[in-house]
């Protein structure tokens, strides 16, 4: 993999990597979107002699996560180069993630509202425990921002406390939730607030944020189908043969969640060393169920293939026959003009 060092300092080294070998999937990449025009005119830069600062990349002896440089990655790829400059620091996917969130603060392409709110959704999904403060400081963010966002989250077994580490770095309990599992204003100061009553056994809060799941209809087994959906995600008509399909993406969802539950008990069981688990090689487990969560995710029907426009035909390069497409491959895929 190593083709020159050129320098070492600090925590990390600085090396001259092939672009094959460094991982961009498992969940790392914090940008709701790559912009094809930001790579485009990195790629001219590049094309022109610029030498564009080295992206940031964590190695854990096996794999090499990226985590910021995307967009320099995409470009030194048009611009038909095979290898890019990289701090390497050592590290896990879990830290290319946490430094993927923070990233882009103040440099690089501006990032958009979509962006921010990708980036703390990642955030919390790693590193549930911390307060609101403490994520909004860690991803360039406003308080009020991260409280919203964690609103929306599954939330906690009424009855049950949680706790929280503040920006000190202590850990405080957190009163439970109210019936509606509505966090409050209140709950949000009580977050960075010291407390002199000792905190109870950690219970974490479930840790993805996505919307409930659909009601459970007992009797049939199974998620109570929802209304149809008549526009997809980008409000476009959804031809009537597609409707059930888009109807489904309720079963991705439950499954979404189910692994964020089992990302939740795995986690807990870490921090308390649990004996049951003594065999569980934690981080490789927690790496497995987010590439399973981020494949998983991308088959969520989002929009009507804007290529056969759901038509299913034969020879569409895009949807597969499917008639409808992911948000991701909305994202990396689809041309702008396509997009309008």
């Amino acid at each position: 993999m190593r083709i020159r060092i050129n320098n070492t300092r600090g925590n990390f080294h600085m090396q001259e990597l092939l672009i094959e070998k460094i991982r961009t999937d498992g969940g790392v990449q914090s940008r709701e979107r790559i912009s094809d025009e930001y790579v485009a005119e990195l790629a001219e830069l590049i094309k022109a002699g610029k030498k564009l600062p080295p992206i940031d990349v964590y190695s854990d002896g096996t794999d090499v996560w990226a985590a910021d440089g995307f967009h320099r990655i995409h470009a030194r790829l048009k611009a038909n180069k095979r290898t890019i400059r990289c701090n390497v620091h050592k590290g896990s996917i879990k830290d290319a993630i946490w430094a993927s969130v923070a990233a882009n603060q103040e440099h690089g392409l501006r990032r958009t509202n979509a962006d921010k709110r990708h980036a703390v959704e990642m955030a919390l999904n790693i590193n549930s425990g911390l307060s609101d403060e403490a994520i909004a400081q860690h991803v360039g963010v406003s308080r009020n921002f991260v409280f919203g966002l964690r609103k929306q989250a599954p939330q906690p077994v009424i009855g049950l406390q949680v706790e929280r580490t503040g920006v000190d770095g202590r850990t405080r309990k957190i009163p439970p939730p109210p019936m509606g599992g509505e966090r409050t204003e209140q709950t949000q100061r009580q977050e960075d607030t010291p407390r002199k009553i000792p905190p109870p056994p950690a219970v974490s809060a479930p840790e993805h944020r996505n919307p409930p799941p659909p009601p459970f209809d007992s009797a049939q087994g199974r998620p109570a189908p929802r209304p149809a959906v008549s526009v997809d995600d980008m409000k476009k008509p959804i031809p009537d043969h597609l409707i059930p399909l888009f109807d489904r993406g309720s079963e991705v969802q439950s499954l979404l969640s189910q692994i964020s539950n089992i990302k939740g008990v795995l986690k807990r069981a870490q921090e308390s060393d649990d004996p049951l688990f003594g065999d569980c090689h934690f981080q490789a487990a927690e790496a497995a169920l987010q590439t399973a969560y981020t494949e998983i995710k991308a088959t969520k029907p989002f929009a009507v293939c804007p290529w056969c426009h759901g038509t299913l035909s034969e020879n569409c390069r895009g949807c597969g026959q499917r008639g409808v497409i992911g948000e991701f491959r909305w994202n990396q895929s689809v041309p702008p003009e396509l997009k309008k």
